[in-house]
């Protein structure tokens, strides 16, 4: 799992900056060694970012590209300490920045050795994703959240065949799930969520390379039945929450398997939960309320060792006895609520 954040924020950076300067000068000055005066940065790397400024409307949020500068020294960006070539570029506030207007610059995809791309907390930054992204061929990590993005996700992304991670929650884009990203075999995790995605998840996502991206897609309409393919993938996470599925899920479950988080709840699958059995070691979040599952709680499930959150609630046609011991001790009345279930921490069943 990655988690690339560095945030551009630099409210007391500018005096840090200033001192370095002056102790620069300073070495400059009384050193006896020679000192390199060599640009590291690659000439063409610099004019590609001095563009793609330009194509945001030059924002202070970016006000230390400063042409006169070394661009591996600049704010939002990194270089390669082999090559020197930019393959860093992350545009992260910390809180939303409306100054950083337009649509993401195609000439992005100029930067040939990008291996990491991120766009956070930008609302002003509207429109689809570029095609030109298609030319970096050496990109791992692309994060574009929390901004004004809006269109489809494009079919072409399934052409970067080096991304091992794609997050574009929290935006605009709508349409469906393009099936090309299951042509991703180092995908490893795909966050969606809280978009206006529509459609089913593609049949083609059972084919991913195992154990297969973990899945974030909540709070979309997504809708029809999950294609029993995804059974044969093992993902850590698997976020489902707050759309409209309908049917079996119950082929995502299974004792050797390793999935942490399956979060299944606000849809309205409908499967016997009798007979599922359940990962004993890795399970730690399991929900599934308000939906249309039946049968009766699995003894299975007393038996995982590490359950931290259980929500069965919401489903009516649940019933029978709440099996007791393990980690059920942690759960209240809320966990089971709305449903025909009996015993501890609800009242009592009766013949």
């Amino acid at each position: 799992m990655y988690f690339w954040n560095t945030s551009c924020d630099f409210p007391f950076i500018s005096k840090m900056r200033s001192l370095l300067m002056m102790l620069g000068l300073c070495v400059l000055v009384f050193s006896p060694f020679p000192v390199a005066l060599t640009e590291r940065c690659h000439p063409q790397d610099k004019k590609v970012l001095l563009r793609f400024k330009k194509e945001l409307n030059n924002p202070y949020f970016l006000a230390s590209w400063d042409p006169k500068e070394d661009c591996c020294d600049w704010y939002c960006v990194k270089c390669s300490d082999t090559n020197n070539r930019i393959y860093d570029l992350f545009l992260v506030s910390s809180f939303p920045d409306p100054n950083v207007t337009g649509q993401i610059p195609p000439s992005v995809g100029d930067l040939p050795y990008l291996e990491y791309l991120q766009f956070h907390k930008l609302p002003n930054l509207v429109g689809p994703i570029p095609t030109t992204i298609t030319k970096l061929t050496k990109l791992k990590f692309l994060s574009i959240t929390y901004t004004g993005l809006s269109g489809s996700i494009p079919e072409f992304l399934g052409q970067i065949k080096t991304l091992e991670y794609i997050a574009l929650s929290f935006n605009s884009l709508s349409g469906s799930i393009p099936s090309s990203l299951s042509q991703l075999s180092n995908l490893g995790s795909l966050q969606l969520d809280r978009n206006k995605l529509t459609g089913p998840i593609p049949a083609s996502f059972g084919s991913f390379k195992k154990p297969g991206p973990d899945l974030k897609l909540s709070h979309n309409q997504l809708s029809g039945t999950l294609p029993p393919s995804l059974g044969n993938l093992d993902p850590d996470n698997i976020d489902l929450s707050r759309n409209n599925f309908v049917g079996d899920a119950s082929f995502l479950f299974g004792s050797k398997k390793k999935t942490q988080v399956l979060d299944l709840s606000r849809n309205a699958f409908s499967f016997d939960l009798s007979p599922v059995t359940f990962p004993k070691k890795s399970l730690i979040w399991f929900d599934i309320n308000h939906n249309k599952i039946y049968g009766s709680l699995p003894v299975a499930l007393t038996k995982v060792e590490n359950l931290q959150q259980l929500n069965v609630s919401y489903n009516p046609q649940l019933k029978g006895q709440i099996p007791q011991g393990g980690e059920f001790h942690r759960f209240d009345k809320y966990s089971f609520f709305h449903t025909k279930l009996c015993g501890s921490p609800l009242p009592p069943c009766t013949k």
